[in-house]
């Protein structure tokens, strides 16, 4: 194979053959383009057609089915044992009612004048009898049709066999003449009878209704958009503008679908499209009039399904993809068997290469990640060091800058040969508070050191908690005198309870809770209480400041995170990790009216 030098007669037909495979794989591109944009529309005008037409006819089905339920209704109120008041005979036209529409009806009652239960569709008769008088007049199904004499239509309500209902009511009017002479005939209302219609049976019925060649979902809701039936039952009875309604639509499409519902309520049938996580589905909604009036909207969702005529757009496009796809391999085939004559002597040092270079690859990748993270790491260790630097050197500089300053007013009162001055009682409570104050950052700092570095030490022992509450308050109102007074009442009742745990450490986290919330309660109050319980006591600071910060309530026992000027933002987080040693919790929310409450458990033993 060595010295092999092409003609140019095998030069042209590489070209040829190279051509030619780019031809088809361009017209193969441009044919499943086509051919996808085809199925598209024509799923899309498919489906939103039977929508519109399964809509419509569900519509006139239900339509019809109300107009026969009303009509039954009709026959049963003006017929003359009803109106004659005729028990028995009114029993036997209710069940025979009944057993001509079961499958949508639960049942018709016959209410008389004042409301009570005269009677209703039922084969046991005793039972009717321990419920005859029974007073509805509170129902809306007859109050309305009291007032307007008109045919009423209910909302979804809910039985108390916690099915949802439909009622549909109608008039009872009797013609009664006004004097002996008959010159005046004038109708009263004499009572209703209502049918019971399950909206599940409902739902059911009409979802049988739909052609099993058209998946769909049936959906009904009334003028007010209060939801009568659903797929999803918990929706039954809601408004489709409550909160509960609009939690159930995902938020990628909430504002598109409550405007689709909006729309429907207009009293104008319609069809729009949906689309979520990549489906397509089609709205179709058609109101539902009875005598000129709106009372309900029928939905019907349809998901854009291939049909049979797209199916053989796609069956064309299988067969011409398949045959590019044979003739390109084929060429490649052809390509690969005469380029292999002449590739092999490379192929081998390719290969080599190619693995070198993809192990200095790896190598450098990998090199590269750990440098990327030593590098993040130093970064963030730079930007903790400074940030802490910046708020130890400002709180180290807030104590001792008092203390200097008293140091240099009392040197300046030595004059001559005077050994000895006075020394005001105010100056020493100064020096010794900020003293104190430097001693406890330096201890807060020794802590957060401890325990980075996991060597924090308890010596636990056994102690009543109440000594350390009201040492803590004592401390705290003695800083008070001696820094800036607050003016804070604090509320405690001594509660004595032995626990065994490090008594330093328990101090030191009472005393970090009540320093915090003194230092954002000015003129208010904190109460400190202590609860205990079989295997733990909770220990509950609450003041009435101003508060956690709604931006620093997640990171609040972290370190240096803190709200205020003054402060290093260290006390909660060692007193989080102390109560924590200890196996309990720590704890912080805001009160409902004003300030923060702090809370945190110890076991007993």
């Amino acid at each position: 194979m060595a010295g092999i030098i092409f003609s140019r007669k095998n030069i042209v037909l590489l070209l040829v053959i190279a051509l030619i495979g780019l031809s088809l794989s361009v017209i193969s591109f441009r044919y499943s383009a086509y051919t996808a944009d085809e199925i598209a529309r024509i799923a899309s005008v498919d489906v939103r057609s039977n929508a519109r037409i399964e809509a419509h006819d569900l519509s006139q089905i239900l339509l019809h089915t109300l107009e026969s339920v009303t009509s039954n209704l009709r026959s049963l109120a003006n017929s003359q044992p009803i109106q004659d008041g005729h028990v028995d005979v009114g029993l036997t036209l209710l069940n025979n009612t009944q057993s001509s529409t079961s499958e949508l009806t639960e049942g018709y009652y016959w209410l008389d004048k004042d409301g009570k239960l005269v009677s209703w569709s039922t084969q046991n008769t005793s039972e009717l009898q321990g419920y005859q008088g029974f007073n509805l007049s509170d129902r809306e199904f007859y109050r309305i049709p009291q007032t307007t004499l008109i045919p009423y239509y209910s909302n979804a309500i809910e039985s108390p066999d916690m099915l949802p209902r439909l009622y549909i009511s109608y008039p009872i009017l009797a013609t009664r003449s006004n004097d002996t002479n008959n010159a005046e005939n004038k109708t009263s209302f004499d009572g209703v009878i209502v049918a019971v219609v399950n909206l599940d049976s409902l739902g059911a019925f009409l979802q049988n209704e739909i052609s099993p060649e058209f998946i769909s979902n049936v959906g009904l809701m009334d003028k007010n958009g209060t939801i009568l039936y659903a797929r999803n039952q918990s929706l039954v009875g809601k408004n489709y503008q409550s909160d509960d309604f609009q939690a159930t639509v995902p938020d990628q499409v909430k504002s598109e679908y409550i405007g689709i519902l909006t729309r429907s309520l207009e009293s104008n049938p319609g069809a729009e499209d949906i689309t979520f996580n990549g489906t397509t589905t089609t709205i179709s909604y058609q109101p539902i009039n009875v005598d000129g009036k709106h009372i309900w909207t029928l939905f019907l969702g349809s998901p854009h399904n291939l049909a049979s005529d797209v199916g053989l757009v796609i069956e064309q496009q299988k067969n011409l993809s398949s045959q590019i796809v044979i003739i390109i391999a084929l060429i490649a085939v052809g390509i690969a068997i005469l380029i292999l004559s002449w590739n092999k002597r490379l192929e081998k040092a390719v290969r080599d290469r190619t693995t070198e270079l993809e192990g200095a690859n790896v190598s450098l990748g990998e090199s590269n990640r750990q440098l990327a993270g030593t590098n993040e790491q130093l970064q963030a260790h730079d930007r903790i060091q400074k940030e802490f630097i910046d708020i130890a050197a400002h709180e180290l500089r807030t104590p001792i800058l008092p203390i200097l300053s008293e140091a240099e007013f009392l040197s300046q009162k030595f004059q001559g040969n005077q050994s000895r001055i006075l020394i005001g009682e105010e100056q020493i409570r100064s020096i010794i508070f900020n003293a104190k104050r430097l001693d406890r950052l330096a201890s807060d700092i020794l802590d957060v050191t401890r325990i980075e570095s996991r060597t924090l030490q308890l010596s636990k022992e056994n102690f009543d908690v109440d000594h350390l509450i009201q040492r803590a308050i004592r401390e705290t109102t003695e800083r008070q005198l001696t820094g800036n007074a607050k003016n804070v009442e604090f509320r405690y009742v001594p509660f004595h309870c032995v626990i065994f745990a490090d008594k330093a450490r328990i101090l030191q986290v009472i005393i970090n809770l009540v320093d915090n919330a003194v230092k954002f309660t000015d003129g208010g109050k904190i109460a400190i209480g202590v609860i205990r319980n079989n295997k733990d006591i909770e220990v509950t600071v609450k003041d009435t400041g101003s508060g956690i910060e709604s931006q620093i309530m997640p990171r609040l026992f972290s370190k240096f995170v803190t709200s205020s000027e003054n402060g290093t933002g260290l006390g909660l987080f060692i007193s989080k990790k102390i109560v924590e040693a200890h196996g309990g919790i720590i704890l912080a929310e805001n009160n409902e009216i004003k300030g923060a409450t702090f809370k945190f458990t110890l076991p007993l033993n």
